[in-house]
């Protein structure tokens, strides 16, 4: 997988060694939804990385109003 170089509204992230190009539509909606959480998972049966919202990683607790 190749990546362009940055553009004008373009966020550059970068955390332990990664850096992420995220452009200015979904940076606006990461914003809004309190950040996004990048996870790799290991198990048995699942592994890959798993992208969780901000707004979503309240459901675990109960605390999500619709969603599902």
């Amino acid at each position: 997988m190749a990546l362009d170089e940055p553009k004008g509204d373009d966020l550059v992230i970068e955390n332990n060694e990664i850096k992420f190009v995220v452009d200015g539509q979904t940076a606006d909606v990461l914003r809004q939804s309190g950040g996004l959480t990048v996870d790799y998972l290991n198990e048995e049966h699942r592994r890959g990385y798993m992208l969780t919202l901000g707004s979503a990683s309240d459901c675990s607790s109960g605390g999500c109003n619709g969603c599902g």
